[in-house]
């Protein structure tokens, strides 16, 4: 019997595959992240050091430092060069210039949504047979995934369609307060200069395995116009029908939108199987996975 948890892992790899991510870097949002005009809110989620696969959390690795933050202080740290072309010494030099302001990306909302109005329309069938993962929801949104109407609903044969009006890798870079160059000397040199041998802050507490930048937002996946469809065989009681119908504007399975972000309509037919629709604005920008790099794969050494 296919438990819930194993039902969405093998959604969520399906959905990978349709869109292009690389299922090794994929961390999925939990729920999806419909996003409003303010760019903070879409750089807070660029500014995350991620945590363990298979959730994306802004909460990072739990430590709550941000990117920013590790960069800032890592690169204060450094031994800057005599050469004036020494990437610690601009590194440096930029921080200072950038001042208290809260860091930014090369592109916002604006941007993106220009981007993602001219990318490729994505659509997906769907059927469950997959593998467990402890660390999803279940039928709507904060739902336990082994209990009650979830077990039901994922022991039957679920399928659907999926469907996105536009899907796109978004990847700006950091605004003028990083110099990536700086950050890959850093991690291409484990002992020496720029490492202050004075100072706390070294190659193994930032890269190693216990490090405070093992990994980094390479990217967001960002989708409009959602239009989803999809069918579970089971036949639920009448009890579970009240159960599922009230949850519904919480936001039901695979992305969790409520009813601000979404239309969502759950029908049963007389013998109890149930029909699940869910559409989005069409020009609502809504974050459904991220990409996650390792160091190496971010500062390409």
């Amino acid at each position: 019997m296919t438990s819930f948890v194993d039902l969405q892992q093998q959604f969520a790899k399906t959905e990978f595959a349709a869109i292009g991510v690389d299922p090794s870097r994929g961390q999925v949002f939990q729920p999806a992240a419909a996003l409003t005009a303010d760019d903070s809110v879409l750089w807070s989620y660029l500014d995350t050091i991620p945590g363990a696969p298979p959730i994306f959390s802004s909460a990072g690795g739990g430590s709550g430092e941000t990117f920013f933050q590790a960069y800032s202080a890592l690169i204060n740290s450094l031994i800057a060069g005599a050469n004036p072309l020494d990437p610690i010494k601009a590194a440096k030099q930029r921080l200072t210039n950038w001042g208290d302001k809260p860091p930014a990306w090369s592109v916002g909302v604006a941007g993106l949504a220009r981007q993602l109005h001219s990318a490729s329309t994505i659509s997906f069938g769907f059927s469950n047979n997959a593998v467990a993962d402890p660390a999803f929801w279940g039928l709507w949104s904060n739902s336990e995934p082994a209990a009650g109407p979830s077990v039901s609903f994922a022991s039957g044969n679920v399928s659907g369609q999926f469907k996105f009006k536009n899907a796109l890798l978004f990847a700006p870079a950091p605004a003028d307060w990083y110099v990536s160059s700086a950050l890959s000397l850093a991690h291409a040199t484990k002992t020496g200069n720029p490492w202050n041998p004075d100072s706390p802050i070294n190659w193994q507490t930032t890269f190693g395995p216990n490090g405070n930048m093992q990994s980094f937002v390479g990217g967001l996946y960002v989708v409009s116009g959602l239009n989803i469809q999809f069918t579970s065989s089971t036949a639920f009681s009448k009890a579970d029908q009240r159960v599922i119908s009230e949850a519904g504007s919480q936001g039901m399975w695979p992305y969790y939108l409520g009813i601000s972000n979404a239309i969502t309509k759950v029908q049963f037919v007389p013998q109890g199987q149930m029909t699940v629709s869910v559409m989005s604005g069409a020009n609502v920008p809504i974050v459904i996975a991220a990409s996650v790099l390792s160091a190496t794969q971010y500062l390409g050494g």
